[in-house]
């Protein structure tokens, strides 16, 4: 009797040690890429082809690592898949759904939930993973949208009328019974007549969830030169502009734990001229440059509240492409100024998109030589720098800024 017992205790400890390590595999370091047009995925050293012969763009992770959204369609001109058919890809079951078409590539899990947002036109639209082949209608006439953070809503922009001069209407959109929404005004954006404003990027909540980042968009030609930046209230009274800049929503985010907002500022779509760090503390008027005079900043990552980490270069126009000049990754103090080159790609390589993971002892990001690209992963002090990925599409270019989240997501649990 006492040798079964001892049997069965160790079998108990084996299994529920079983359990554990499975449970925690979606801690594990994971993306989801584009290669050869089709979907891979890596989990720690692990490479997975996920589709075949498809077109594909825009991987979106789900909050538990389990599914991930695509865009699949047809490459056309050598532009961005700005619509397609929306599928779900089920990581742990190894099967794709097909879940609607003609959705653009505005498509955002939910923050707690597997529950996917996306919008076909301007219609916004939700289906949960449970039941695909049902979608609900939150609203239409929608220009942008992000979730609540707490995953119950949505805050939306739209026009007040057909004119381009209309105002700009914010809107929290909260669920009731029956799969219902039901919208709350939020604020009116003024449009004047010499604005040109037609709606706003995604937004951004604070650490604390008392401030929304978002840009204000004029119509397409003038919104590739300048966009502003804006700041409100989460009770919607307090609004204020804070800046110019370019119409990429990962050149402004907040800080871990403070009101910190940092942003490249700047007007010109030319990503290597007039693009300068600045970092804007609520409730404080100044707004403090870190770019060196005669350099510019072309991404950024928070470390902690108060480091940074940006893709710089030299600053130039529009020379020829070999002259071109590509970034490395600085680290950078905002308390003592120091700034300091972390990584050193060849000459004709440069480094962009960094990700600060593992609480900003880590960094990700990619590194391309125009002609391929590469996932780097290193330690944000500049040492034990690798290849994570070795190859992996180039996004979209445009005036020397590549669009990386076209070919590249990184699960962030």
């Amino acid at each position: 009797m006492k040798k079964i017992i001892i049997f069965l205790l160790i079998f108990l400890l084996c299994t529920q040690n079983f359990s554990f390590v499975s449970a925690e595999t979606n801690n594990k370091l994971k993306a989801a890429f584009i290669k050869n047009n089709d979907l891979w995925i890596k989990i720690e050293d692990k490479e997975m082809k996920i589709t075949s012969g498809e077109y594909v763009r825009f991987p979106k992770w789900s909050y538990d690592g389990n599914w991930i959204a695509y865009l699949s369609g047809r490459k056309e001109n050598e532009t961005t898949l700005y619509q397609g058919d929306l599928w779900l890809y089920d990581v742990k079951s190894n099967n794709h759904f097909k879940a609607t078409s003609n959705v653009n590539n505005n498509i955002q899990w939910a923050p707690n939930q597997n529950t996917l947002a996306f919008q076909s036109d301007l219609v916004l639209e939700v289906t949960d993973v449970k039941s695909l082949n049902q979608h609900h209608n939150v609203a239409s006439g929608i220009i942008n949208f992000s979730w609540l953070p707490d995953g119950k809503g949505f805050i939306t922009s739209s026009k007040a009328g057909e004119s381009v001069f209309s105002d700009i209407l914010l809107t929290k959109i909260i669920p009731k019974n029956n799969n219902q929404y039901h919208p709350y005004h939020l604020y009116t954006i003024r449009v004047g007549k010499n604005d040109y404003f037609y709606g706003t990027s995604q937004f951004k909540w604070s650490y604390d969830h008392n401030w929304i980042a978002f840009q204000i968009t004029p119509t397409a030609s003038l919104s590739a030169d300048s966009n502003t930046l804006a700041v409100l209230s989460n009770d919607g009274k307090s609004f204020y502009k804070i800046d110019e800049m370019l119409n990429y929503e990962e050149w402004f985010n907040w800080a871990p734990r403070k009101n910190f907002l940092a942003y490249i500022q700047g007007f010109n779509r030319i990503s290597t001229l007039n693009k300068k760090l600045k970092v804007k503390k609520m409730f404080v008027d100044n707004k403090v440059f870190f770019t060196p005079k005669g350099y510019v900043d072309r991404d950024l990552t928070w470390r902690t509240d108060n480091q940074i980490v940006v893709s710089r270069s030299a600053e130039s126009d529009l020379v020829d492409v070999s002259q071109r000049p590509m970034p490395s990754i600085y680290h950078i103090n905002l308390e003592t100024k120091k700034q300091r080159k972390i990584t050193l790609p060849q000459a004709n390589e440069g480094d962009f998109y960094p990700i600060s993971i593992n609480n900003g002892e880590n960094l990700i990001w990619i590194r391309t030589n125009r002609g391929q690209a590469s996932v780097w992963i290193g330690d944000t002090n500049g040492t034990n720098q690798r290849i994570w990925i070795k190859q992996i599409d180039l996004g979209t270019l445009y005036y020397e800024h590549w669009n990386w989240k076209e070919v590249f997501s990184l699960y962030r649990s």
